[in-house]
């Protein structure tokens, strides 16, 4: 399986990346759920702040684990 990079607008799936094939393919596409704002913190965590720079990496990490283990998922 080969993974490319595309952006999705009305409808269309334009490609970012080339891939490593020009024949036809079946695809899997895959989209990111919808990101969440937190409003407010309460409980044990009221008087903490947030180090979103820490979460986006966090979050950046993870997304590169999803799609490894998606494609050894789809290799075998």
């Amino acid at each position: 399986m080969n993974a490319v990079k595309a952006i999705y607008h009305n409808g269309m799936v334009e490609l970012v990346e080339k891939p490593e094939t020009q024949e036809t393919a079946e695809v899997l596409v895959v989209f990111p759920g919808k990101q969440k704002k937190i409003a407010k913190i309460g409980g044990l965590f009221k008087g903490h702040t947030i180090d979103y720079d820490s979460a986006e990496a966090d979050l950046k990490q993870l997304n590169k684990s999803s799609i490894i283990h998606l494609q050894s998922e789809t290799a075998n």
